[in-house]
């Protein structure tokens, strides 16, 4: 009974992470503030696929009332919020202004300690959270009473120092910009080491720097094709692999859409098409634009870690499109999404027979 119950809680679980972080990535950075020694802590991203169970689900009599119940009322829930994001195409989700993992995914999150009297703070920001070689660092720590500080920069794999730099202190803040590097190359630990009011105070942050995998160059073209917008760009791949591009559909300064494309690409000149459903856009629009670009190249092997891209444009306006040529067809879920959904309904529909 234990291990029924244990491969039901484990599917809604899977479920449960796949609605919330799929496709959307959380881009929120580890980071760990510290007035002492540091402890460092590493976190990485998780992604779960659902499949359709192979067995069939076990009966109510194989579980307590109480296990049941419990499961009914988990699996109707998940159902029903599973059924509603099925309204939506899983490549074009509704996008508003609240969504801000997906308007800033590379916001870096400032790490804040207090001073050692506990009267005030001293915090710790960069720029950006991932950064594409030969982009620079941009550091800044802020507060009262800063007389001296220093920055030491280390990969998070060996912890071993490659760049130790001071801060220049000014106006109750120090700053430095750190040059790009070839050898800052995956997870960077950065620890700041500072005097505040003649006391030590030491944060540690965390960044990701990537060698560019991949540049998104511009768009190729864009039209209507049935229910959806179709927007083809073109990249310049230096490392050939299956690549995930995401991107903002705005209307003006209003969010539509957060676009996702899958595909593989080989070396060279490649292009990727990204498709916005009907059900995203309004009846008409003179200032559609693409916006927030992120090339990722997924991992293909276990262990191999994603590297990410750049794109050389911040915007693409989408001029000549006339959306009234949509055909306003609502979305049809695919064989996988609906047996996903059967699937939740009968857990959620199951009787208990004791």
């Amino acid at each position: 009974m234990k291990k029924v119950v244990i491969i039901i809680i484990s599917a809604l679980t899977a479920l449960i992470i796949w609605r919330f972080l799929s496709p959307s990535e959380s881009q929120q950075q580890p980071a760990v503030a510290e007035k002492e020694a540091p402890q460092i802590i590493e976190n990485q991203a998780i992604q779960v696929a659902i499949e359709p169970q192979s067995k069939p689900v076990p009966s109510a009599v194989d579980m307590s009332p109480f296990q049941l119940t419990s499961t009914q009322k988990a699996a109707k829930v998940i159902a029903n919020n599973y059924r509603e994001t099925l309204r939506f195409a899983p490549y074009s989700q509704p996008l508003t202004s609240n969504d801000i993992d997906r308007i800033e995914p590379n916001r870096f999150v400032p790490v804040t300690v207090p001073t050692s009297d506990m009267s005030g703070t001293i915090s710790l920001a960069l720029n950006k959270y991932r950064f594409i070689h030969p982009e620079p660092i941009q550091l800044t720590l802020k507060g009262e009473q800063i007389s001296r500080a220093k920055v030491l920069i280390s990969l998070v794999d060996d912890n071993k120092v490659i760049l130790e730099k001071s801060l220049r202190v000014a106006d109750s803040s120090a700053y430095i910009e750190v040059s790009g590097r070839e050898d800052f190359n995956g997870d960077l630990q950065l620890k700041v080491e500072a005097d505040v009011a003649g006391d030590p105070i030491t944060i540690v942050a965390q960044a990701k720097y990537e060698q560019p995998s991949a540049k998104l160059t511009g768009l190729k073209h864009a039209e209507i094709n049935g229910s959806d917008l179709l927007i083809t760009l073109a990249l310049e791949v230096e490392d050939a692999g299956i690549y995930r591009v995401r991107a903002n559909l705005y209307d003006g300064a209003q969010p539509l859409a957060h676009l996702v494309a899958k595909s593989k690409l080989s070396f060279g000149q490649q292009e990727i098409e990204l498709k916005a459903h009907q059900t995203v856009l309004p009846t008409s629009s003179s200032d559609l634009r693409l916006m927030t670009f992120i090339v990722e190249r997924m991992s293909s092997i276990p262990g191999e870690r994603a590297r990410f891209g750049e794109s050389v444009i911040s915007e693409i306006p989408l001029i000549d499109i006339d959306l009234s040529e949509l055909s306003r067809d609502p979305y049809s879920p695919n064989a996988k999404e609906r047996a996903s959904l059967e699937f939740l309904q009968g857990m959620a529909e199951q009787k208990n027979t004791r």
